[in-house]
C-alpha cells in the first residue's frame, strides 16, 4: 500500500484542508476502483531434465551437463533471461527396500518478453528437456503504465460517492483525510501447457511454438477517509 500525500489530490477537485473535526462532522471510509484488460506482454516457463543411474555420480553429471547445456544455448538470446530452478536427487528401491538406483530432476526457468526469441530457445531446449508448463502475464512495466491511467479514474469515483454522500445528508464540504492505494488481484491465465515426466529424450528438430499470450484483467484499488461537513 502507498500513502498518498493530500496536496497531490487537487486535481481530483476534492477540498484538500484537514481542519479538528466538529461533533456534526460525518466521517466515512469509501473505496474506488477501476479496471482494464492488458494484453499480457511476459512469458514464463520451467524446463526440466529428469534421469537416472545406479551410480548417484553419473546421474549428478547428466544433470549437471544438461543445465549447462541449456545456460550455454541461452547465452545467444539477450532478451530471454534464464535462471536455475529446483534440483534434487533421489534413491531408487527394491520390493526389499534395499537402493537399486537413483533418479534426480533439474529445471531451468525462463522469463522474456520477446515471444518470438523465447520460442525459439525453447524450441531448442526441448530436443533434450522436457516443459513442465509455460505462463503468460504483465510485466511490471506495462502494469505501472496501465495504472497511471488508472489512478484517476478510481480516484473519480471515490470523489463521486463522497459528493452524492453529502448532498444526502446535506452536507456542503467533503475533506480528504487519508488515501490507500493498492493493486486488487489480478486474473492470470493458468499453464498454458505442462508435461508429465518421461525419459529423456533422443535429439530431434522440434518446431517453435506460435505462442498466443492472451490478456489479464487489472484492477487498481483506492481507498480512502472522508470527512463531510
Amino acid at each position: 500500500m502507498k500513502l498518498v500525500p493530500l496536496a497531490s489530490l487537487a486535481a481530483a477537485g476534492l477540498l484538500l484542508a484537514a481542519p479538528a473535526m466538529a461533533d456534526d462532522d460525518i466521517e466515512l471510509r469509501l473505496t474506488g476502483s477501476a479496471r482494464q484488460e492488458i494484453a499480457n506482454d511476459q512469458l514464463q516457463a520451467v524446463l526440466y531434465i529428469q534421469d537416472k543411474s545406479d551410480q548417484p555420480a553419473v546421474l549428478a553429471d547428466r544433470l549437471n551437463k544438461g543445465i549447462n547445456r541449456a545456460v550455454t544455448e541461452s547465452k545467444a538470446y539477450p532478451k530471454v533471461e534464464l535462471s536455475s530452478g529446483s534440483y534434487n536427487s533421489w534413491p531408487s528401491y527394491d520390493k526389499n527396500g534395499k537402493i537399486q538406483g537413483w533418479q534426480g530432476r533439474a529445471e531451468v526457468r525462463l522469463q522474456s518478453r520477446d515471444m518470438a526469441q523465447a520460442a525459439e530457445l525453447m524450441a531448442k531446449l526441448q530436443k533434450t528437456m522436457l516443459l513442465e508448463g509455460v505462463q503468460f502475464s504483465v510485466s511490471d512495466t506495462a502494469r505501472r503504465e496501465a495504472e497511471k491511467a488508472l489512478l484517476p479514474q478510481a480516484l473519480a469515483e471515490i470523489q463521486e460517492q463522497a459528493r452524492i454522500t453529502a448532498k444526502a445528508l446535506g452536507k456542503t464540504r467533503i475533506v480528504i483525510k487519508q488515501l490507500e492505494i493498492g493493486n486488487a488481484p489480478e486474473y492470470r491465465p493458468p499453464m498454458m501447457m505442462r508435461a508429465m515426466a518421461a525419459a529423456p529424450m533422443a535429439k530431434a528438430d522440434v518446431a517453435e511454438a506460435d505462442w498466443q499470450p492472451g490478456r489479464s484483467q487489472l484492477q487498481l484499488q483506492v481507498s480512502g477517509k472522508v470527512e463531510l461537513k
